[in-house]
């Protein structure tokens, strides 16, 4: 058989690839056990209040959800397999310590190994290997249940557990590194560790386990339909940025939350250019904005410049994100090929990033408008995983810049019109239309004829 010099370079990679993702080394985080020791989210049921926040989730949904198939398959296929027991870690871990899912294929599974991160297994997590994440919760073995509850009160075995109260539990998979060369994939809890919200003591579960955007607690409730009632609880919608496949209203309502954008720009220029600057702040987020595996979410800034007449003056776009590059060079590189960041220019926690831009000023008023925005994953993406991800509005404001002084007061609505839009006007007669004057004079005109008429008869007789 005659073989090329890019055929032995092909089978080269793919050598190296198997190697890098051979199975024990990624399977060795998690311990052995049967999936009958986690019983399923179904049998849940005195917590039927948190399973239905859980359901929902993507949590629950991280073994089926469409883009995270669409995307291990094709790292399947381009690294001949040896990738998949790599990302079933955290998207199976029942499936995986069980033995029973280390293909694309789970549908021999247990129905517990098929609910993704179920309840059971994260109420099995009493702690967490070094360096975390790659799935390195220990799990243990004994079938009682832990949560951060300190006094416990179930018909089955509970214990409290402080570790579900810190953000390691959450960094155990929202941590993912390459196995071969450490390189960040996913760096969600190391960029919380060094940000000012780890400083502050605000951890994963302040924001993402209690209703609305941000630290909302405490969250009274009960945690069993039977328990008592609690001054805080979690809840379990684990609610993120993903508004395709997620609670669409809680991810909306957090992206909308995370981030303050900023347009300066004068409001009058004769002639010339205009001058804009444009400032994003990550004021709700405790980790860069975007996260997560960031070479397939998107996050852009858009600002375009429109004369009167609907011409465009200006259109410009920011994307944030991360660019891999492989051990060659060579990027944008997926992530099975990553060796090293090439460029990541996201927004930390509380940080601040700007943009200048100029257009030349138009004869009349030119409106001005910023707007980010989010998607999950690229339209080629959802395209292929056979979804619709809508673009969520994160920020946006519209400024408009005049040609002189005159024409800035011109279009400013008269103070009589303005009162009249809001309804503020005392005088019930000028608050009235031409017509609706008409229609009174009328109409009084008309009673005053019946009482004439009426009075005139009576006087007859």
């Amino acid at each position: 058989m005659r073989m090329t010099v890019r055929s032995v370079s092909s089978m080269v990679v793919m050598v190296l690839v198997l190697a890098v993702f051979a199975v024990p080394a990624v399977a060795a985080a998690l311990p052995s056990m049967p999936s009958s020791n986690f019983p399923s989210s179904t049998a849940c049921g005195c917590h039927s209040d948190l399973f239905t926040q859980w359901e929902p989730s993507m949590h629950a949904q991280a073994l089926t959800d469409p883009i995270y198939l669409y995307k291990i398959a094709e790292a399947d296929k381009a690294t001949g397999g040896a990738v998949t027991p790599f990302c079933l870690t955290c998207h199976t871990p029942v499936g995986v310590m069980a033995g029973e899912v280390s293909g694309l294929d789970h549908s021999g599974a247990s129905d517990v190994a098929n609910e993704g991160v179920t309840c059971a297994f994260c109420h099995h997590v009493t702690g967490t290997n070094d360096p975390i994440g790659n799935a390195s919760q220990i799990v243990s073995e004994e079938d009682v249940r832990v949560a951060q509850l300190k006094d416990p009160q179930a018909p089955h075995a509970a214990a409290y557990s402080q570790f579900h109260e810190t953000a390691e539990f959450c960094g155990s998979c929202h941590n993912v590194n390459h196995p071969s060369n450490g390189v960040h994939l996913e760096a969600t809890y190391t960029e919380w560790k060094n940000g000012p919200y780890s400083a502050e003591g605000i951890v994963c579960q302040d924001c993402h386990m209690t209703p609305g955007p941000g630290v909302t607690k405490p969250n009274p409730g009960k945690a069993a339909s039977t328990g008592p009632d609690r001054e805080h609880i979690y809840t379990m919608t684990f609610a993120g940025g993903n508004v395709a496949l997620g609670d669409a209203d809680k991810a909306e309502e957090r992206l909308k939350a995370a981030a303050q954008l900023d347009l300066e720009l004068p409001e009058i220029v004769e002639s010339g250019d205009v001058a804009v600057t444009t400032t994003i702040t990550n004021v709700g987020a405790g980790h860069y904005l975007p996260t997560g595996l960031t070479e397939v979410r998107q996050m852009w800034l858009e600002v375009t410049a429109t004369d009167a007449d609907g011409t465009e003056l200006l259109r410009e776009r920011r994307d944030f994100g991360t660019v891999m590059k492989d051990e060659a060079g060579n990027y944008p590189a997926e992530m099975w090929d990553a060796f090293e960041v090439h460029t990541d220019d996201r927004i930390p926690p509380r940080e601040s990033t700007s943009n200048e831009y100029s257009f030349a000023m138009a004869e009349g008023p030119v409106t001005v408008k910023a707007a980010l925005y989010y998607r999950s994953c690229s339209e080629e993406i959802a395209e292929g995983a056979g979804v619709e991800v809508p673009t969520t509005t994160m920020a946006e404001i519209t400024k408009t810049v005049y040609s002189s002084a005159e024409a800035m007061e011109s279009d400013e609505p008269a103070p009589e019109a303005a009162d009249q839009e809001d309804g503020a006007s005392e005088d019930p007669v000028t608050a009235l239309g031409t017509v609706e004057m008409l229609l009174m004079a009328a109409a009084v005109a008309l009673v005053a004829g019946v009482v004439f008429l009426i009075v005139k008869r009576r006087n007859a007789k």
